[in-house]
């Protein structure tokens, strides 16, 4: 147990001067609490830059924007995560305590309950004036610069800059792409542009050709050689022209006007709510703008409650009763938000008065929150809550009857052995923490759209599909603070000491507790791999497909790569195996168009695609002849499954898709530094937990009577920064601005030197 100077009896007295006690505890709460908060940015950001890269790309925007982008998610994240990350790392640091007795020390000292809880319910107030200033001032803001930016970047007008096989709807039915391009995306070879016109269509296919944007920035000129352009007429058919130098110039999209910020209630402050709440012309309703600003002011004003809640649920009277207590906090933290949800959405509709609606809940947590701790001042670790569990854990253990296992002849566990089950508990335990804590702010965010879609059930559905890619996220961290863990309760305990005295050296301990990070790496790689990405596809179909008529959108027209030749489909169904609305753009070596097949739809079959009611061009050298067949054969590579997943819009693919798009066997929709980033990025994410486990091993020095602290921070901080570089790296290799490989291997080869060449030093 570490010892606590309390200082003098009268100084815990004094509400208002804080105590070394206060300093302990809010020391303890510093590195959890930033590790947590820290992990889950991170998840989230990177995340959301992964959606960002793939939409700016898609619309031809300078990927500059990317950084302002991101950077304004920061507030409206850091929102969402902090009241959970507080609660969490207040109950780590609780269960510490609690764990070496320094709970009862200070309690048997003559300090109060409500002593103990001070501290934490300061930080909970600083926190809850933090969150005031993120959702009154910072995420309004915010929220505006962000569309303000994504209107710039994405409705601004095309770049006349193009990437290698993407397809740039560049203005208002004007597509354009290219099958290769030099870095600058400026010299093209086999080009292909598509005009919509009042009587059909305009293609042009060319050779090479060299982009450039005039003075006005509003146009853009291409050069085009060796090309042709086929027109259609109505009536008098298409039009076939041949030629071997062209100027094509195209007018880009101007900005869609912005519109100012106020129109919608998330972008005002709490006192503009309050200012235009009180405006009889005010032009959103009053009741949306009450309901606004005492859903803000509740949610803030939860923040200070959660210590009262944190300590009682956090002790235990004996071991094994956390766990209920962690659940029913994030049970509580989530009926609370979700219930400000509800009642938000029943005040807009006049069917509750906005005030009445956040006060009764927020009244209802506080009373709660002091039930619960002021039913454990007697009793620290009983509340009414453990009570109930105990006796429903007793009932259960009456009416079931357990066989007592076998001892075994040996009774000895070997020291491999041993390591191997304290890192795999641990580490199973971080994952299942950490998968939680991002599950329920996922849910927050996510859970109005969810009810909009569906009802209570889709909840689970959601939390589902979304688990693969949560694993996926925090299986390095989750070794790291098994590691970690780990190694904290071997130091205190003084195995560690007793290890190293008896010859073992760290990369010893590393080779007992690489088969759990072995292990990890083993799954995080199947499931990134194969499952990820079939999950995050059924979401993204069901999300789009069960959106409510004011949100649901119409499918957008998919432009890809396939057999060489260009593919638009319009539309299918979920599955893939229905395409509405198809036109095929057959092209030769020199990728000049030789047959344009125009069909209503395409029926995946045992014999393949069967195209109906199709109207076939084939190009002579001076004309196009026509001619309309009621069916045809399709012979492509292409299987539903790909429609699906470009129909479904989920960025995430597999390493067989990856390799399939690479070598013409399967659609192509993205650039070759996208797919061969995700081709390399295969094996090299397996080395994560594998790292984060180096990256642990520092704090095995530290004994009882050291300094723990340090490796700790140090561990965290660069399993952070890793997690980060890597991020960074893989966005950069999609993009182009990095090679694939180094994209995908840098920071791994990077990190792994460094951890190696930190323990050669503290070995020698």
């Amino acid at each position: 147990m570490t010892s606590v100077a309390l200082g003098a009896p009268g100084a815990y007295k004094s509400w208002w001067r804080p105590s070394i006690l206060d300093g302990y505890i809010l020391r303890m709460l510093g590195a959890p609490a930033g590790a947590v908060l820290g992990v889950t940015l991170v998840a989230f950001l990177l995340d959301q830059t992964l959606h960002l890269i793939d939409q700016l790309a898609s619309n031809g925007a300078r990927l500059g924007y990317l950084f302002g982008l991101v950077t304004n998610l920061v507030p409206y994240e850091l929102g969402l995560a902090m009241p959970a990350s507080f609660f969490v790392s207040m109950f780590i640091v609780i269960a510490r305590l609690d764990e070496e007795s320094e709970i009862d020390a200070i309690l048997s000292g003559g300090i109060s309950f409500e002593r103990i809880v001070a501290p934490l319910a300061a930080a909970g107030m600083v926190l809850g004036v933090v969150s005031l200033l993120l959702v009154g001032y910072l995420q309004p803001y915010s929220r505006f610069g962000y569309r303000a930016l994504l209107n710039a970047a994405t409705d601004a007008g095309w770049t006349a800059r193009l990437d290698p096989q993407v397809f740039i709807n560049a203005g208002p039915d004007f597509t354009i792409s290219a099958d290769e391009a030099d870095p600058t995306g400026r010299k093209l070879k086999g080009v292909f542009i598509r005009r919509k016109t009042l009587t059909g269509e305009t293609v042009v296919t060319a050779t090479e050709g060299v982009l450039a944007l005039k003075p006005d920035r509003k146009t853009t000129e291409l050069r085009l050689a060796g090309g042709m352009i086929l027109s259609d007429g109505g009536q008098q058919g298409s039009r076939l022209l041949r030629f071997g130098d062209f100027a094509y110039q195209e007018v880009i999209a101007g900005a869609e006007t912005l519109r100012p910020r106020g129109g919608d209630e998330q972008e005002l402050t709490l006192p503009e709510l309050l200012s235009e709440s009180q405006r009889p012309d005010a032009l959103i309703p009053k009741r949306v703008l009450q309901a606004e600003l005492y859903a803000r002011l509740a949610r803030s004003f939860a923040i200070p409650l959660l210590p009262l809640l944190a300590l009682p649920l956090a002790l235990a009277a004996k071991r094994g009763r956390r766990a209920p207590g962690m659940i029913i906090g994030a049970i509580l933290l989530v009926t609370f938000h979700h219930g400000v949800t509800l009642a938000k959405g029943f005040a807009v509709q006049g069917l509750l008065d906005p005030l009445v609606a956040m006060g009764g809940l927020y009244g209802a947590l506080a009373l709660v929150s002091f039930w619960l701790f002021l039913s454990s001042r007697r009793r620290p670790g009983e509340t009414p809550i453990s009570g109930l569990f105990m006796r429903l854990e007793s009932l259960f253990e009456r009416r079931t009857k357990v066989a007592a296992k076998p001892k075994t002849a040996g009774g000895v566990v070997s020291l491999s052995a041993y390591l191997t089950r304290i890192m795999a508990v641990r580490t199973g335990a971080a994952a299942l923490a950490l998968i939680g804590l991002l599950q329920l702010i996922d849910l927050l965010e996510r859970t109005s759209g969810i009810l909009a879609r569906g009802g209570v059930a889709d909840i689970g559905r959601y939390m589902i599909l979304r688990m693969p890619f949560l694993f996926q996220e925090v299986a390095p961290f989750a070794v790291l603070g098994g590691a970690i863990f780990t190694f904290s309760q071997l130091s205190r305990s003084s195995e560690l000491v007793v290890m190293r005295i008896s010859g073992l050296s760290l990369f010893q301990i590393f080779q007992r507790t690489v088969p759990v990070a072995l292990a990890v790496a083993a799954l995080d790689i199947g499931v990134t791999d194969q499952v990820t990405p079939r999950a995050e596809q059924a979401l993204a179909t069901w999300w789009n497909n069960s959106a409510p008529g004011a949100a649901a959108k119409p499918d957008a027209p998919r432009w890809f790569r396939i057999d060489g030749n260009v593919v638009m489909v319009r539309s299918a169904t979920p599955n893939g195996t229905v395409l509405r609305g198809v036109s095929i753009y057959e092209r030769d070596d020199r990728r000049a168009l030789t047959r344009r097949i125009q069909a209503a739809t395409a029926v995946w079959g045992r014999g393949g695609w069967r195209l109906h009611d199709a109207a076939i061009t084939d190009m002579g050298l001076q004309r196009a002849t026509m001619m309309s067949v009621a069916e045809t054969q399709w012979r492509t590579t292409l299987r539903p499954a790909d429609t699906a997943r470009l129909f479904a819009a989920a960025y995430e693919i597999t390493s067989e898709t990856a390799f399939r798009s690479l070598f013409g066997e399967g659609p192509v929709d993205r650039s070759p530094s996208q797919i061969k980033t995700r081709l390399y990025r295969t094996l090299a994410e397996g080395l994560a937990p594998i790292i984060m486990l180096l990256l642990a091993l520092p704090t095995a020095l530290g004994h009882s009577r050291s300094n723990r602290t340090a490796p700790i921070v140090f561990g965290l901080g660069c399993g952070l920064l890793y997690l980060v570089s890597d991020g960074l790296l893989t966005a950069m290799g999609s993009t182009g601005i990095l090679p694939p490989l180094v994209a995908a291997w840098g920071a791994p080869v990077a990190f792994a030197a460094g951890a190696i060449s930190i323990l050669l030093y503290a070995e020698g």
